[in-house]
């Protein structure tokens, strides 16, 4: 049975994004033998697209054609998801619902991608680690997978996600946490600026990306409040022996003075009871009150007053740290944390041309078979060995005294810095207990090649160190 109605539409597909607007040109005749009126709706369109007719219905006599123009806009918010609609046009008639015909046409989607990246909160203060919350949203219309990364114009940071990947479908966000770490500035407030990205794992896609800043306090401003420390312990101190001192001199004050001739005795306190004094014994000569009596010794001019942390490994016993003992390579900055110190290099220290950014440690070995520790850049244990490095004894447990085991023994000279924020140079690699007791420990030690004329003579190459606890 042949359809009294005739249908093409043009275009015969199409191709289009999120937000294009489309026209179609449905065309329409008649072939009954009566007058009809004609209306057509695309049915298959993607959520939240709009259609627009011009005119609304085409009335057409027996055998005559007409134009009925349909206009469609995508969606932007949420974007439609991406892939293949089979868009139909139907046309039928408005009084005859018997009589209609559907004429398909293909619309692409094409795939858009809109990532976000966010991080909370967006400035971390702290020391060598921070923490933030980064939270990646998929605003595209298409599943992706995303690779998290974070890097900083000076590549000192070292960043690590948990999860290190996200799968988010269209419309969705997830969260992670951002962990990172990066050498103590010495003696000034460092901010670091933080690229955070999420790449899609598709081939040409675009990343999201998202800043943060990591501000890090200096190594000395820990020292200050130890200072501060020191002198409240030293005013506690003096209190503990002015304050009974003053008590029995206004109670020396309140007694009346003894007549003349008269054989009232002398009260003498008896060490170390505390009862009180006998009035019945013979003179002599006035002692000190007992609480000032029963004091240890003051300290000798220059001495500490503060605390000593407890000595490690039972007192002032010197070990000795295998610095060779990681297998050849670039090392973890805490790869002798059970030692009681971190490692790394330090460019800052001492400028070395190309080595900027050289802020690693290694263990390498040389064509003669010889193992040492040495400074290197964090990616190439191959680089940069003249660069200062560090070892970086921890807060609570500062070493007492330190022998360094170098490969060339003339080669190089050690800066140390103590914890009452002293410095000195030591071109023997070592310091006594007696030295170190003095400045309230240890905090690092600086080792850099000894130099002629502003030129490194040699490598910085360690072989062991030789580390007694602090002394009570």
């Amino acid at each position: 049975m042949t359809l009294p109605l005739r249908v093409t539409v043009a275009p015969e597909r199409a191709d289009a994004a999120p937000g294009d607007n489309l026209t179609f040109d449905v065309s329409v005749r008649n072939a009954s033998d009566i007058v009809e009126h004609y209306g057509v709706e695309l049915l298959g369109l993607p959520d939240g697209a709009t259609v627009r007719t011009e005119p609304d219905v085409a009335k057409l006599r027996p055998t005559e054609a007409g134009t009925l123009t349909v206009r469609v806009t995508l969606p932007v918010h949420p974007p439609a998801p991406a892939g293949t609609y089979v868009v139909g046009a139907l046309v039928r008639s408005k009084y005859r619902h018997d009589v209609s015909r559907c004429v398909e046409v293909p619309v692409d989607l094409a795939a858009v991608e809109r990532i976000t990246v966010q991080a909370t909160p967006e400035v971390v203060t702290g020391g060598r680690a921070g923490q933030y919350t980064i939270e990646v949203a998929n605003g595209g219309n298409a599943p992706v997978r995303l690779y998290l990364a974070a890097t900083d114009p000076e590549r000192r940071v070292t960043a690590t996600f948990e999860p290190p990947s996200v799968d988010l479908p269209p419309g969705t966000a997830a969260r992670a946490l951002l962990t990172v770490q990066a050498p103590l500035p010495w003696n000034r407030e460092k901010q670091r600026q933080l690229s955070i990205t999420a790449t899609p794992d598709l081939p040409g896609a675009a990343a999201g990306s998202g800043t943060a800043s990591f501000v890090q306090k200096p190594r000395f401003a820990s020292k200050f409040a130890k200072v501060a420390g020191i002198g409240a312990a030293v005013l506690i101190l003096a209190a503990a022996v002015a304050v009974p001192t003053l008590l029995a001199s206004r109670a020396k004050e309140k007694d009346p003075a003894p007549a003349p001739g008269s054989t009232a005795a002398v009260v003498v306190p008896t060490p170390p009871a505390a009862a009180p004094p006998s009035a019945a014994g013979p003179s002599a000569p006035p002692s000190a009150p007992a609480s000032v009596a029963a004091l240890p010794p003051a300290a000798s001019a220059g001495a500490s007053t503060a605390p000593t942390p407890a000595p490690a490994n039972g007192g002032t016993t010197a070990r000795d740290v295998d610095l060779t003992a990681p297998k050849d390579g670039v090392i973890p900055d805490d790869a002798f944390r059970a030692q009681g110190f971190l490692v790394s290099a330090d460019p800052g220290a001492v400028a070395v041309s190309g080595c900027e950014g050289a802020s690693g440690a290694a263990v390498v070995t040389d064509p003669d078979g010889v193992r040492f520790l040495t400074s290197s850049t964090a990616d190439d244990p191959t680089k940069c060995h003249t660069v200062p490095l560090m070892l970086d004894f921890f807060v609570d447990a500062p070493a007492g005294a330190i022998k360094v085991t170098p490969v060339d023994p003339d080669a190089l000279e050690m800066d140390v810095v103590y914890l009452d924020m002293t410095r000195s140079t030591e071109p023997t690699l070592a310091v006594t207990a007696a030295k170190a007791k003095a400045h309230l420990g240890i905090d690092f030690i600086l080792i850099r090649p000894r130099s002629a004329d502003g030129a490194a003579t040699a490598p910085v190459a360690l072989k062991a160190i030789r580390i007694a606890a602090l002394g009570g």
